[in-house]
């Protein structure tokens, strides 16, 4: 059974703490604790369990954060987001506390979800943050499964299917199936990366499928290698319009 994968916020203003939480909610991520101050995030560093900091680079005071940073990396080895106001002496400091990734305010979802991602992938593959990330160029996402966390391309995502309040997703790869803390809706609508939206169509209520692994369409199912899958009226048409396009 995955686990959701849990976030430490740190940061001083209210209403960001209010946007980052729910932004996180929504993605199924679990928000353990938020923290206002230096003093505060160095004692929830040791006290509480979580996967990754969400910090603000300038908390108490200009570059606060930056010491936490270190902190965190040298004595947590955890991964962190400096979350930043986009100036560059702020970033260009940040970079001694190795940060997994940055995140600049205004923060919005799609921003928010990348972030993450590329923080987990960063800091399992040792790497040095890069100062910005392209959401085209982000073709992968992490679900965390017992103490590791595993990566799943979308090219080998087949299906998606709603399960309650979860999407089960099905990996090509390892034939294995990972669940996704969201609602199918919102998972086609933040999760899956903006340009890979034309690859996959909803064929009934509660499934998507990835065009590339479609083998045939009869009149009341899809068929691919894996599994066929019912279809609907709605879910026919689309289908059908997009293969003409690609």
């Amino acid at each position: 059974m995955e686990q959701v994968i849990s976030i430490l916020i740190v940061e001083d203003e209210d209403i960001w703490v209010h946007n980052l939480s729910l932004l996180l909610e929504n993605f199924g991520f679990s928000v353990v604790k938020a923290v206002s101050s230096v003093k505060d995030a160095l004692t929830a560093f040791s006290a509480c369990e979580y996967d990754l900091v969400l910090m603000d680079i300038n908390l108490d005071s200009r570059g606060s954060g930056i010491e936490l940073g270190k902190v965190l990396h040298k004595m947590y080895k955890k991964p962190f987001i400096f979350v930043t106001s986009g100036d560059y002496h702020d970033v260009k400091d940040a970079a001694a506390a190795n940060p997994s990734a940055y995140l600049t305010k205004p923060v919005n979802a799609s921003s928010l979800y990348v972030a993450i991602q590329n923080a987990i992938n960063n800091f399992s593959n040792h790497t040095v943050a890069p100062e910005k990330v392209s959401e085209e160029d982000f073709t992968f996402f992490f679900v965390k499964h017992g103490s590791k966390y595993k990566k799943i391309e979308w090219k080998d995502v087949v299906y998606l299917t709603s399960q309650k309040n979860y999407v089960s997703v099905f990996n090509a790869t390892d034939k294995a199936e990972y669940l996704i803390r969201s609602s199918l809706q919102k998972t086609m609508q933040h999760i899956v990366p903006k340009n890979l939206h034309n690859q996959f169509v909803q064929v009934n209520r509660a499934e998507v499928v990835q065009l590339s692994f479609v083998n045939e369409i009869t009149s009341d199912e899809v068929r691919t290698s894996y599994r066929n899958f019912p279809i609907s009226e709605s879910g026919g048409r689309e289908l059908r319009s997009m293969l003409k396009n690609i």
